[in-house]
């Protein structure tokens, strides 16, 4: 008798189904790296004495009419802060570099008579590649050792403070005196090298009036300057010396070349040491953002210290730049597969009490960044916005770094009148120099060689006031300039305008206020954009996402 065919497929069919419906969910793929960056220039125009409101109109406006014109320019990021202008600009290949150097040699004739020449730098591609813990005093040749080596870009040297002249004004004993006189008179000594006379004594026995010398108007004093930069390692304080690559290279092929230069030194001390970090791995860089404080970057040090496990490690503080309320923190360490990067980022949120802190580098394990314009109409609305929404974001989780870039509230502008100065017979020079003295101290350098390089050791100036507190219409009050009827008030020669402050930021020329947010994972922009919806906004007013904003630093 003939069997019967088995019929299995709708049965198969449905099992099958029920397996696929109660399977569990596949593991969640890694991360997508952060995609590489875009070519990117910055174009650095200084011009002492133009407030950012003017340097907008004289400078900022004709130097992104100038590169706007580039086919190869994708996108314009300009700030202005008193003094001084800064471009970035995104280009479509390395190519256009030099299009944009004959832009820039085309627009020198236009700038103001008072600007310095354009300088362009090289953004992108420049990683950190190694860092080597030494000696303050041996510093200088550990850099010059890798500066040497193949595919290092750039050097920067954190915890060595320079050795310089001090020259400290007294404010009571101002009176009559021309500030700018003051100064030319210091600069033409610094110039006049005479290694028969110390230059601390020439400078005590400048005379700068009819009866004054240097000596009775001011306090001289002769030392180390404290670094704005403090490094610390397992050791305790020492210099770093931090090598990044050039545009392109390997961080990893670069460490491995310098590393052996980086003791190559003719006659090292008993006590030299060169630690580098990382031992042999790949570089990783975490940062932090904190209040400022005398021990901050010493009490950090030794709780690393204490992390068991933690891989070679050095740690850096920046001190707060201009109108920066945060000190900036950074640790730099192997990246160890026995010590991943996760618990470093937990050991150093321990260390500074902090939970953001961010992965900086390298870049396949870089937090992900998010920048958000704020364009509108209205200045101060725009910086009011930028500053609400940083405070509305600051608490997200994922959130682990976040700074606001708006003009800080309650700022005042000194403006030069360029008629006063005529009608006065007073040099647009001198009045500058003043004005910049008003505003901070001021810093001269010893000349160098007609080959660019300098003799001995450098020589250096810093002029300051003694005291600089109360409000500054009254400095400038006291400040006298030169004139041919004799010292005049710098008050009678410029006048003061209450300002939003700075920096003043513009993208493709468009003025903008920016929030730039790091992120632990792209999944955490949602939250981000989901605070966004929900902020109120103006008429007029919106807000813009964007990748990473460019570096404006030095």
């Amino acid at each position: 008798m003939a069997r019967r065919p088995c019929r299995f497929g709708p049965v198969l069919s449905v099992i099958l189904a029920l397996a696929a419906c109660t399977a569990p969910p596949p593991p969640p793929g890694p991360e997508p790296a952060p995609p590489a960056p875009p070519v990117q220039v910055r174009v650095d125009v200084a011009v002492p004495g133009l407030a950012a409101g003017e340097l907008e109109v004289h400078v900022a406006a004709p130097l992104e009419d100038a590169l706007a014109r580039l086919p190869a320019v994708r996108r314009l990021h300009t700030r202005s802060v008193d003094g001084r202008v800064d471009v970035v600009a995104t280009l479509g290949d390395a190519g256009a570099i030099a299009a944009v150097r004959d832009a820039l040699d085309g627009l020198v004739a236009d700038l103001p008579p008072a600007a310095e020449p354009p300088q362009l730098h090289r953004l992108d591609g420049l990683q950190p590649a190694l860092a080597i813990a030494t000696l303050p005093g041996s510093a200088d040749a550990v850099r010059s050792a890798l500066e040497r080596t193949v595919g290092v870009g750039r050097v920067d040297v954190c915890g060595v403070g320079e050795r310089r002249l001090a020259v400290v004004l007294d404010r009571s004993r101002l009176a009559g005196v021309a500030i700018d006189a003051l100064v030319t008179a210091v600069t033409t000594a610094l110039a006049d090298e005479d290694p028969a006379v110390p230059l601390h004594e020439r400078l005590a026995a400048l005379p700068i009036a009819a009866s004054l010398q240097l000596r009775d108007v001011a306090a001289l004093q002769d030392g180390p300057r404290p670094p704005p930069c403090r490094a610390y390692a397992a050791r305790g304080p020492v210099a770093l010396v931090t090598a990044f690559t050039q545009s392109g290279a390997d961080p990893r092929d670069v460490a491995a070349r310098a590393r052996p230069h980086a003791v190559d030194l003719v006659s090292p001390p008993v006590d030299f040491f060169a630690d580098p970090v990382p031992g042999e791995g790949e570089l990783a860089v975490l940062g932090a953002a904190l209040p400022p404080r005398d021990d901050l970057g010493s009490s950090v040090a030794a709780c690393l210290a204490a992390v068991p496990d933690l891989p070679t490690w050095a740690l850096t503080v920046n001190a707060p730049g201009p109108g920066e309320p945060l000190a900036r923190v950074r640790l730099l360490t192997d990246l160890a597969a026995t010590f991943p990067i996760g618990h470093v980022r937990n050991a150093l949120s321990k260390c500074t009490a902090t939970a953001q802190v961010a992965v900086l580098a390298p870049r396949a394990h870089a937090d992900h960044v998010v920048s958000l314009a704020v364009q509108g109409p209205d200045p101060d609305l725009r910086a009011g916005l930028a500053r609400r929404l940083g405070e509305r974001l600051t608490g997200l989780p994922g959130v682990t770094g976040l700074r606001v870039l708006a003009p800080g509230p309650d700022a005042q502008t000194v403006l030069l009148r360029r008629e006063r100065l005529a009608a006065r017979g007073v040099p647009v020079d001198a009045a500058v120099t003043a004005v910049r003295l008003a505003g901070g101290p001021l810093t001269f350098r010893g000349p160098t060689s007609p080959l660019g390089l300098r003799l001995g050791p450098e020589l250096a100036v810093d002029i300051d006031m003694l005291d600089r507190t109360g409000p500054l219409d009254q400095l400038v009050r006291e400040l006298h300039v030169a004139a041919p009827s004799g010292p005049i008030p710098l008050s009678d020669l410029v006048e003061l305008q209450a300002s939003s402050g700075g920096p003043l930021d513009r993208i493709d020329r468009v003025p903008t206020a920016a929030v730039e947010v790091r992120l632990r994972r792209a999944a955490d922009g949602d939250a981000v954009r989901r605070e966004i919806k929900q902020l109120e906004l103006l008429p007029g007013f919106v807000v813009a996402e964007g990748g990473e904003l460019p570096d404006m630093g030095p």
